[in-house]
């Protein structure tokens, strides 16, 4: 990385929150409703915007799932990740990944997954790359296109 290259996280808050609606609308397929949005405010560190050399290039937003029975383990689901294809190369999608897996091991979560669009090449690619291992197909996951998309579940065991 060049070193005049600056990539630093930051806390979602009530005053950025139209970074992360803007970023997703320019790079995901499908879009979130405003009370998503208000929720990514109450997931604390689930949640972070990407910034190059103090630009908004990227960010995720994650859940943290607890069965209602204690038989399965609590995992952290990432449901966004987002970064504008200019900037990608950078290790910033890395950088988001890495935090939510550090916290994941502060909470001792064991698993943490993602579902990704069949067609989208580029991510099941960058994501087995850097350790998930891609699992079962679900067809129609994303409902909201036409014809509804269907996703691979991407896993990654933490240690």
């Amino acid at each position: 990385m060049a070193p005049n290259i600056k990539i630093a996280l930051d806390d979602l808050t009530v005053n950025n929150l139209g970074v992360l609606r803007r970023i997703n609308s320019v790079v995901l397929p499908t879009s979130y409703s405003d009370s998503w949005y208000k929720d990514s405010l109450s997931v604390g560190e689930l949640a972070k915007l990407a910034y190059f050399n103090d630009i908004p290039v990227g960010a995720i937003r994650c859940s943290l799932e607890t069965p209602p029975s204690h038989k399965d383990q609590t995992r952290i689901y990432i449901m966004t990740l987002a970064v504008l294809s200019p900037y990608r190369g950078y290790g910033i999608g890395r950088k988001l990944v890495d935090h939510i897996l550090e916290q994941a091991k502060k909470m001792f979560v064991k698993e943490v997954y993602c579902h990704v669009w069949v067609e989208n090449d580029d991510a099941l690619t960058w994501y087995q790359h850097i350790g998930f291992e891609k699992g079962e197909l679900v067809t129609g996951y994303y409902k909201k296109m036409t014809p509804a998309g269907d996703a691979y579940i991407l896993r990654k065991a933490i240690e």
